[in-house]
């Protein structure tokens, strides 16, 4: 046996759980290979300590009290989880409703800006109409929506400037 399997093996060799043939071979293992029988002792010493150690006996009412409060841990919620409201509904349908949700509040939420002219478009105001005002709202989805430091910024990156 060499000494990578008795290491795996001493704590097992230790408490008796091998078979007889294993505990001879790891015996006569230990007997010849001082590292190995040097890690057994300590292993022995440590059980040894830890035989002097008195145990520790919880009182009686612990593991009721201890089984209430886990329980209760769920009864503290007042309103659901996301999980709770979601988990009848399928995930595709729930991200779905999500998105259609969100387009709609977006395209509101812009259309509002831009009707009440806290965001013009390109710097002037020209006569708007209803179609301008709800293509612009869904341009507030674009990557870079307009009006915004971003915007600005790819604006201000890609300008070429006058050649001289």
């Amino acid at each position: 046996m060499n000494c990578r399997n008795v290491k795996k093996k001493l704590s097992a060799y230790q408490d008796g759980e091998l078979s007889p043939d294993e505990q001879a071979r790891i015996k006569s293992h230990l007997q010849g290979c001082p590292e190995c029988s040097l890690r057994h002792a300590a292993f022995q010493q440590t059980w040894e300590m830890l035989g002097d150690v008195p145990e520790i006996h919880p009182a009686s009412t612990f593991y009721p009290e201890l089984r209430k409060k886990i329980t209760g841990l769920n009864d503290r919620r007042f309103f659901p989880g996301p999980r709770q409201v979601f988990q009848f509904f399928p995930a595709r349908l729930a991200t779905i409703t999500l998105v259609l949700a969100g387009l709609v509040v977006g395209g509101y939420t812009g259309n509002f800006f831009f009707q009440e002219s806290l965001i013009s478009l390109k710097g002037h105001q020209p006569k708007v109409s209803q179609l301008d005002v709800s293509l612009a709202g869904i341009k507030s989805f674009d990557p870079i929506p307009p009006g915004t430091l971003a915007h600005g910024y790819v604006r201000m990156a890609s300008y070429k400037g006058v050649a001289r």
